[in-house]
Order: C-alpha cells, then sequence, then structure tokens
C-alpha cells in the first residue's frame, strides 16, 4: 500500500502526500506493535527518504496530529519544519458554532457570543463535540415522552439551555497544545528566529480561519 501511495505521487508530481492523525500511523514504537505495523513503518520511511535525496522529486509529505509528543523520533526528524494552528478566538468561536448549526433546528434566541465566550481555548473539535452533547438533550427528552406514552412529532429545537448544559460537562482539548508549546519553546541561547517564525506562522492560521469564515458565511448569503 505505501509503495502505491508514493508511487501515484511520483506519477502525478508535483503533488502532497497529506496523513492526517498521524500519530495513529507514525507513533513512537512499541514492543506491543503488530509485525505489520511496524513494516508498514520503516516501509513509508524508505519511500519517504527516497523522494529526499532525489533532486528532481517535487512530492511534499504533510501531516497533522493533536498528539506531537507521541510521534517516533525517526518521523519528526523527517519533518523539517512544525508549526501549530492556533486556537480560534471568542469571534471565530462564535462563527463556528454557527456554521456547525446551519443545517440543524435551533432556537432563534441563542446567544452564541454568550456561549463562544465560555468556550475559551477549545478548538473546532471540541465546539462540535459540545454541540454534538447539546443535541442529545432534545432527543432524551422525546424518549422520555414516548416512555410515558405521550406523543412527540419530533425533537423541539436546540436551545441556549442544551448548550450551556453540555458546555458544563465538556472538557477542552488542552494537553495537545501544551505539549507543542513544550517542543517549539525557544532556548535560551537567545536566539528568538524560530520563535518569531512560529508566532507568524501563527497569525497566518488565524488569517486562514478568518478567509474560511467568511467565505462560508459568504455561500450562505441568498
Amino acid at each position: 500500500m505505501m509503495t502505491a501511495v508514493f508511487s501515484l505521487a511520483h506519477k502525478l508530481q508535483p503533488a502532497i502526500i497529506f496523513i492526517d492523525e498521524v500519530d495513529s500511523f507514525l507513533g513512537q514504537r512499541r514492543q506491543s506493535d503488530h509485525e505489520a505495523l511496524l513494516n508498514m513503518k520503516t516501509e513509508f520511511m524508505a519511500l519517504w527518504d527516497g523522494f529526499t535525496t532525489d533532486p528532481n522529486a517535487r512530492v511534499m509529505v504533510l501531516a497533522a496530529t493533536n498528539r506531537p509528543s507521541e510521534l517516533d523520533e525517526a518521523i519528526l526528524r523527517r519533518f523539517p519544519q512544525s508549526f501549530e494552528i492556533g486556537m480560534p478566538n471568542q469571534k471565530e468561536r462564535a462563527e463556528i458554532l454557527k456554521i456547525i448549526l446551519k443545517d440543524e433546528r435551533v432556537e432563534d434566541n441563542i446567544d452564541f457570543g454568550s456561549i463562544a465566550r465560555s468556550c475559551k481555548g477549545y478548538t473546532g473539535s471540541d465546539l462540535f463535540d459540545l454541540c454534538k452533547k447539546a443535541a442529545y438533550f432534545p432527543i432524551r427528552e422525546l424518549l422520555d415522552y414516548e416512555k410515558k406514552g405521550k406523543q412527540s412529532p419530533e425533537p423541539r429545537p436546540l436551545s441556549q439551555l442544551d448548550l450551556e448544559k453540555a458546555l458544563s460537562t465538556s472538557r477542552k482539548t488542552t494537553v495537545a497544545a501544551n505539549e507543542y508549546c513544550r517542543m517549539n519553546q525557544p532556548s535560551s541561547s537567545g536566539d528568538s528566529g524560530d520563535y518569531q517564525v512560529q508566532a507568524a506562522i501563527n497569525e497566518f492560521s488565524k488569517l486562514m480561519i478568518s478567509q474560511m469564515i467568511n467565505l462560508q458565511s459568504d455561500s450562505q448569503d441568498p
């Protein structure tokens, strides 16, 4: 399978091989790993090295992870650059919530700004999980009605209270961000070049998120 991926990328070059949740595939090697998985990792790295030593190759390997500390050290050495996609701010969190719930039945008086303000430090994935938890409350009420022999045609719309109740039991993703900060903390030698590059990348990522939200909003306008 690995050979097929790299062969196809070579034929289609310039190309990008993107691996999402890379820690699940190229994580630290353990004694409990299955032999097939170890062979896949070894084959992947060998094929990757073949591209990096070929001056005519125009194939880039990109990966995303929420757990950078769990990546195999041999894999980390092969990534020349790493950067964090910054957390959304309050305004962006409110827009993300609106996008997640845009096709759902919700009450008109939901204060997305208030919910977003209470979700400081939440990622887009955290906000999605929050909305899923909140959506269970109308379903549970419908099931309770049916157990009591009452008829209800469909679940009621999602409310502000549902989101607030879900928020009280939700957890934000903080471990991965803290791990990343420790891994990429500037050295004490006084060289701030890498830190400045990282800061610029963070600002760029926030700009990209804002642009994506604006495009999504424009597409919803009649």
